[in-house]
């Protein structure tokens, strides 16, 4: 619980950086993280780790797979990822599926700070679960056009540059990176509209097509 009170404060202070106005730590990510510290993950479990994008989806459903675990927490940064992997490395699953770094652009942080991040987090769950299988995904576009995200206004191309940094960082690291960028986004740039309802959070057929994307990873 102190691991978790010290990581909400840690994300409250990334926010008042990026917005100059206190903000109060999420009730919600202390509810979901403690959880998930007693849940169990065992050796024949997928993990799907990540943000409000992952924690929005019944991922078992999704692929008929009760192996498959939701460990997405809304509002969640990858310095979060890193504090959260202990229960997931306890387990030594199967396979880990990881996407995340939106929340961490909006609280103004850098492309090459994401990669480093995502960087720790792998190499950690390298080397302790060293037969699991990590999928690192990419980060999906936005739409400003269909809702204003004020932390975001201007931010597309950190995405661009942070998924080209996370898919060299898989290359050297030896893990797969999986593009879904391509799949979502328009020829504006942008989060294609009928794929989502706030520019960010994506609907229910929009989740069809992440799920075909990892199926032949979850398959194999």
């Amino acid at each position: 619980m102190k691991r978790i009170l010290v990581l909400l404060m840690a994300v409250a202070t990334l926010s008042c950086m990026a917005q100059k106005k206190p903000v109060n730590p999420d009730v919600y990510y202390a509810r979901r993280a403690t959880l998930f510290d007693l849940l169990p993950v065992y050796s024949s479990d997928i993990i799907m780790l990540g943000n409000s994008l992952t924690d929005g989806a019944e991922w078992n459903e999704l692929f008929d797979n009760c192996h498959v675990k939701n460990r997405g927490i809304v509002g969640d940064i990858i310095p979060g990822f890193f504090e959260r992997l202990e229960p997931i490395l306890k387990g030594q699953p199967r396979k880990i599926f990881i996407m995340g770094g939106v929340n961490d652009i909006s609280h103004g942080v850098s492309a090459d700070s994401i990669v480093s991040a995502m960087t720790q987090v792998v190499t950690t769950i390298q080397a302790r679960c060293p037969k699991t299988e990590i999928y690192v995904q990419s980060m999906l576009p936005f739409n400003n056009d269909v809702r204003l995200w004020k932390l975001l206004k201007g931010r597309e191309q950190v995405v661009v540059d942070g998924n080209k940094g996370l898919e060299s960082m898989c290359q050297r690291l030896g893990v797969t990176f999986i593009n879904l960028y391509p799949l979502f986004v328009g020829e504006n740039g942008k989060m294609k509209p009928e794929y989502t309802n706030d520019g960010l959070h994506l609907m229910g057929g929009a989740y069809l097509i992440w799920r075909d994307a990892l199926l032949p990873y979850i398959r194999k």
